[in-house]
């Protein structure tokens, strides 16, 4: 069981990796979101509304986006903006407890490269879900659940028509974390007991 207060102390020690060309390339930040629960600590994570034409649509992820104008340039304050926007929930840097390292991806607007900055923070007391148009659904997931070698398989993801067998997480009902966000829930898992952190 991954318990939340030693999981705290190892992410403020944890050393996450920063692109150094995140400055010059678009940008984009998620705030992974924890709370303690009777499974030991849980994360957040949202269901992308499903849209024609939307890359990302339907997919199981981190709350966050775009770095905005009105963010200062900040990643942290977009990851806050973003949350705010998407379920309704207030996060600052009060609650902040780290970052994970970043990750390199694919403007596909653009078709450029694009760095996508992970912030963790502690879940707000006695916050309420509102979500907004872009979020589906929501699910709090114990990091516990993540480390079952039986909840981790392997699925087919077209890329130009060709198959590529990807891993990821079932969720049930279809529903897969995977890429960027399987790889950031791995991070943060590493960061429990017995990991490198």
């Amino acid at each position: 069981m991954h318990e939340l207060a030693p999981l705290i102390a190892r992410l403020q020690r944890h050393r996450a990796r920063r692109n150094p060309l995140r400055r010059r390339l678009k940008r984009a930040a998620v705030a992974a979101l924890l709370r303690d629960s009777r499974q030991g600590a849980e994360v957040l994570v949202v269901e992308r509304a499903h849209r024609p034409g939307d890359p990302w649509s339907g997919d199981m992820a981190l709350p966050g986006g775009r770095i905005e104008a009105v963010d200062e340039a900040s990643a942290s304050r977009a990851a806050c903006r973003e949350t705010a926007e998407e379920i309704g929930v207030a996060i600052d840097r009060s609650l902040g407890i780290g970052r994970l390292c970043d990750q390199l991806t694919l403007d596909h607007r653009r078709r450029r490269p694009m760095v996508i900055s992970p912030f963790v923070y502690r879940w707000p007391r006695d916050a309420t879900i509102t979500t907004n148009a872009e979020i589906a659904d929501w699910t709090w997931v114990p990091l516990a659940w993540l480390d079952e070698p039986a909840n981790r398989g392997r699925f087919t993801w077209r890329v130009r028509g060709v198959p590529k067998s990807m891993p990821c997480y079932d969720c049930g009902d279809g529903r897969r974390i995977w890429g960027l966000t399987l790889l950031m829930l791995d991070e943060l898992r590493r960061a429990g007991p017995g990991g490198r952190g």
